[in-house]
Parts: C-alpha cells; sequence; structure tokens
C-alpha cells in the first residue's frame, strides 16, 4: 500500500506542473503585458522509506512417498511329466584313445665327403729303383784293348726319360781301362726302351748296369 506521505508529495508535483502550463499559455498570449511573478515553493524532501516485504510462508516440507510393497511372483508351476516316459541313465563315454607316438628320429647329419687326394708332385729328378724294360745293347769289343790284352766290368747309371731314351750314361765303377768305359757309354746311349711308368704316367726313371769285357767271349 502507498503511504498519505508518498501521496502528498506526488500531489504538489501535480500543482507545480499545472500552474507552469498556465503561465506558459498566457505568455504565448500577450507577451508585452503578461509579468510573471516568481512563485516561490517550499518543499521538503523527506526520504523515502520502503515499506518492510512481509515475510514469505516457507514451502511445505515434501513428504516421502511411502514404499510400495513388492509383490512376490507366483512360485514357478511344476511340470508334469508323461506316465510312460521311461528315464535312461547316460552310459559313461569312453574317452579315445590316443595313437601311440612314435619318436621323431633325428636325421644323422650326411658326413662330409673327403677331399680328393692332392695330385702327387712332380719328381724333381729321375726315380731310382723302377723296372724299365731295355733292349739288349749291342757292346762292340775295341780292337786294340784285345790285342792288348785289356779286359774287366763296367758299372753304368743310365737315365730313361720318358720318352724310353737313354739321356745320359755315367761310369760308377770303372774297368780300369778307358777304351772299355767308353765302349759301354757308347753301347748304353744307343740302347732303345720302354717309358717308365708310375701310377699310370709317365716318369724319368735311373737304373744301374753293368757291361762285361772278356777276352774269351
Amino acid at each position: 500500500m502507498t503511504s498519505p506521505r508518498t501521496l502528498a508529495i506526488a500531489a504538489a508535483i501535480v500543482v507545480v506542473h499545472i500552474a507552469a502550463l498556465i503561465g506558459l499559455s498566457h505568455l504565448r498570449n500577450d507577451p508585452e503585458k503578461a509579468t510573471i511573478e516568481p512563485t516561490t515553493f517550499t518543499a521538503t524532501i523527506v526520504p523515502l522509506t520502503p515499506a518492510p516485504t512481509p515475510p514469505q510462508p516457507a514451502p511445505p516440507k515434501l513428504q516421502p512417498e511411502p514404499p510400495k510393497p513388492k509383490i512376490a511372483p507366483p512360485p514357478p508351476k511344476p511340470r508334469e511329466q508323461p506316465k510312460n516316459a521311461i528315464t535312461q541313465k547316460a552310459e559313461p563315454v569312453a574317452p579315445p584313445q590316443q595313437a601311440p607316438v612314435e619318436p621323431v628320429q633325428s636325421a644323422v647329419p650326411t658326413p662330409p665327403a673327403p677331399p680328393a687326394p692332392a695330385p702327387a708332385p712332380a719328381p724333381s729328378g729321375p726315380i731310382e729303383g723302377l723296372a724299365v724294360k731295355c733292349d739288349e745293347p749291342r757292346v762292340v769289343y775295341p780292337t786294340q784293348s784285345r790285342r792288348v790284352g785289356e779286359e774287366g766290368t763296367v758299372t753304368l747309371r743310365l737315365v730313361i726319360d720318358t720318352r724310353g731314351v737313354v739321356s745320359s750314361a755315367n761310369v760308377v765303377k770303372s774297368s780300369g781301362f778307358p777304351r772299355l768305359d767308353q765302349a759301354a757309354r757308347t753301347a748304353a746311349l744307343a740302347m732303345r726302351c720302354a717309358p717308365p711308368m708310375q701310377n699310370g704316367r709317365a716318369v724319368e726313371a735311373a737304373a744301374t748296369k753293368p757291361f762285361n769285357f772278356n777276352l774269351n767271349d
């Protein structure tokens, strides 16, 4: 509700506005004759005190709803078994038999092939002691040696090459007479032999051979 003090202030303000409007209208009609006398108003400003707000009623407390009773589900009906039903006992199932597992034999590694034998090195000189087939030499007794009665045995070391040719004939044991030794060497160098062989290949061989000079032959 509005207080009487507030209404009085509002009425005074309305009166002031009406008087001002009337004065303005007279000035417009007769601006020279009209004389506006100043009017003094004394107004007392009274602070407005807001009316106390009535306390609002507290909201009603909500009452919790009572819990609804739980309805238990009806018990299940027992199933009726047919009268003629025959209950069979389940026979025990025999466990599957496992086949015997044979042991896995580890593969035996194949031994590496033996290395091929290295070829025999070529001999650095003629090979001693090989059996060599040669023609019988034609020995010529020196005429001068017969005249003077020279006789004896000469032993030579012969070297036969891979073609079967006597490449050298050196005196190992002399007869004591140079003519007889030379006659033996000449006869040996004229010999023809088969190529000396060893392990299927021709090699150079060395052998010793005696030459006899006898005046009675």
